[in-house]
């Protein structure tokens, strides 16, 4: 098991990451629950799960809903 911390760069939320190699995961990705930035795509040959630890400020919904390009 290999753990880390991931800081979303949009909006800086920070989350502790844990990778098992001894399951296997689903395929997909792992969205930011504050501005939805993708952080990550599974491709499911292992486990990995986030969690929140660090929330950020509120984005405006105008920003969240208009990404900058």
């Amino acid at each position: 098991m290999t753990k880390t911390d991931v800081t979303c760069p949009r909006c800086g939320a920070g989350f502790r990451r844990l990778e098992l190699w001894s399951q296997p995961g689903a395929k997909g990705e792992y969205r930011c629950p504050v501005c939805e930035t993708t952080l990550e795509t599974f491709d499911g040959s292992k486990l990995i799960a986030y969690r929140l630890t660090i929330q950020p400020e509120r984005i405006p919904a105008r920003e969240r809903d208009y990404p900058a390009a």
